[in-house]
């Protein structure tokens, strides 16, 4: 499946303001019903926030099949108004003005069905896309949902390939952070950092224009030793210049390198599953620094893929 999507069981239990009830009855013998015995429950996340963070782009469902209910993609689309795409198990579709996609596959092992079910919320964009850009990520949601049980394997991290996989919002999400961080340099007097945010307000990343407050930083992180610890205090002046800018990740605490090469750092936190990755850029003129939150009940790789793409976005940055 494609490499920026997540796909996360969510728990459907009765709890006081976090009950989840979906009902759509597809045929005479099928039903998706979040009340029955067996259903599940998996939600989608995009970790390219092209719409404001924490946004899903869909959901796994997977409900018992009493052997009869033979689905067909025209079943889907009895509630279409419009349709612009289908095969013999996917569509994109128009339903009550809203465009959305669909799949599913049956599952013989275990008498189950699959299904898929976009609910992209594409008016939460400003400005909010045409519907050509819209088609064409629920394009690349629903080669997605055809490849879930298919991981990558051997994925080309170059950053020409992971770029040739972005959706158009996806690949305008990138060039408007990018149009940030020029304007704020090539525009504002003495400008030494900028965060770029997302839709929601939340700084994506910290670019630093190189200079000797940075690079000092850059030599003290990329002089640790390969898995080597690293211990901050408030003593650590060189460090006080990333706490003022954006930038608090290296802040009176213990670390500790898990990977680098001569342009990235990756770095964890001692007292928390949470990661840093540290980027001087190919031509010289910025250092990057992208922060991962602590993990909770995620895995230990969860970030691992996503940090490998930032690693080649952050390299190839100008």
């Amino acid at each position: 499946m494609p490499f920026n999507y997540r796909v996360a069981f969510i728990s459907s239990g009765k709890k006081p303001n976090s009950y989840y009830k979906f009902q759509w009855k597809i045929n005479d013998s099928f039903t998706i019903d979040s009340d029955a015995k067996g259903f599940k429950r998996f939600s989608v996340f995009n970790f390219i926030q092209y719409l404001p963070s924490g946004t899903t782009e869909g959901d796994f469902f997977i409900v018992k099949s009493n052997g009869s209910a033979n689905l067909k993609i025209s079943d889907f689309l009895e509630v279409s108004d419009e349709t612009f795409y289908q095969d013999e198990n996917s569509a994109i579709f128009k339903h009550s003005g809203k465009i959305s996609a669909c799949y599913f596959e049956y599952l013989p092992k275990t008498q189950e069905y699959l299904v898929y079910l976009s609910n992209t919320p594409f008016w939460n964009k400003r400005p909010e896309p045409n519907i050509n850009e819209e088609i064409n990520q629920l394009l690349n949601q629903i080669r997605m949902a055809k490849n879930i049980f298919k991981p990558i394997k051997n994925q080309d991290k170059s950053w020409g390939s992971y770029k040739n996989q972005f959706s158009i919002l996806e690949n305008q999400f990138f060039e408007d952070l990018n149009t940030q961080v020029k304007t704020t340099f090539d525009s504002t007097v003495n400008t030494s950092s900028y965060a770029p945010a997302d839709q929601g307000n939340n700084k994506y990343y910290t670019v630093f224009e190189t200079n000797s407050a940075a690079d000092a930083i850059w030599k003290k992180l990329h002089s640790v030793q390969n898995k080597g610890a690293l211990t901050i205090t408030e003593l650590d002046k060189v460090f006080k210049y990333l706490s003022e800018n954006n930038f608090r990740f290296f802040y009176n605490a213990d670390y500790r390198q898990l990977s680098k090469n001569d342009l990235s750092i990756v770095y964890q936190r001692g007292s928390e599953e949470s990661f840093c990755l540290i980027t001087k850029t190919k031509n010289n003129k910025f250092i990057i620094f992208k922060e991962f939150p602590a993990l909770t009940t995620m895995s230990k790789d969860y970030y691992k893929n996503e940090i490998e793409f930032y690693r080649e976005l952050f390299e190839n940055y100008n």
